[in-house]
């Protein structure tokens, strides 16, 4: 793979981070009824990532103290990842793996 010829140990897609993140607190909220076999979160998770736009950072700093532009964008991204997550979770009710 190209990618493993290159440093990229710090390059992060932060949607996925948040994607989960929403898939957990729709868990834990318990007012959704989401599938959570291994499989299911998976396949939420990957289709709620095909929907969204990718935020990558790259350095520490942007990671652990994100500038406001960053941090606002995060903040919509968030919101945007939940309706993903819930349309995810909807379409893998429908057509489950397990």
């Amino acid at each position: 793979m190209y990618k493993d010829m290159y440093y990229n140990d710090d390059l992060e897609n932060l949607a996925e981070e948040i994607v989960f993140e929403q898939i957990h607190l729709l868990i834990e909220d318990d007012e959704t009824d989401v599938p959570t076999s291994d499989v299911s979160i998976q396949d939420i998770a990957a289709i709620a990532l095909n929907n969204m736009p990718a935020k990558y950072v790259c350095n520490y700093l942007e990671k652990r103290d994100p500038g406001e532009q960053l941090k606002e964008e995060v903040k919509d991204l968030k919101k945007y990842a939940k309706r993903q997550v819930l349309k995810a979770i909807k379409k893998v009710k429908e057509v489950p793996h397990d």
